[in-house]
């Protein structure tokens, strides 16, 4: 086997100058890719950011309140009122927070 260096040379320069552009290439389908994601929105993430946002005050009057109190019972009317009926509390604000 013949050893070239002018072949050595040439491999580490197609290398050096190749790798690095590979890697901006890969980097910003990546990034751009991420942006795309970003501006259309996930739609079940943005309704279960609105549902916790919306029943995080109702969930800690719940789980701070003593059982059979009025606070309470007001606690699960709102929460019913943002879900839109009957739920399991508990397990409800447990999700939220």
């Amino acid at each position: 086997m013949n050893l070239n260096i002018e072949n050595l040379v040439r491999s580490g320069v197609a290398l050096v100058v190749g790798l690095p552009l590979a890697l901006s290439v890969s980097n910003l389908s990546g990034v751009t890719t991420q942006l795309v994601t970003e501006s259309l929105g996930d739609p079940t993430r943005d309704a279960t950011y609105t549902a916790k946002e919306e029943l995080a005050g109702p969930c800690i009057r719940f789980m701070l309140s003593k059982n059979d109190s009025k606070l309470e019972r007001e606690a699960k009317n709102d929460i019913e009122e943002v879900v839109g009926g009957p739920v399991d509390y508990r397990a409800t604000c447990n999700w939220v927070l």
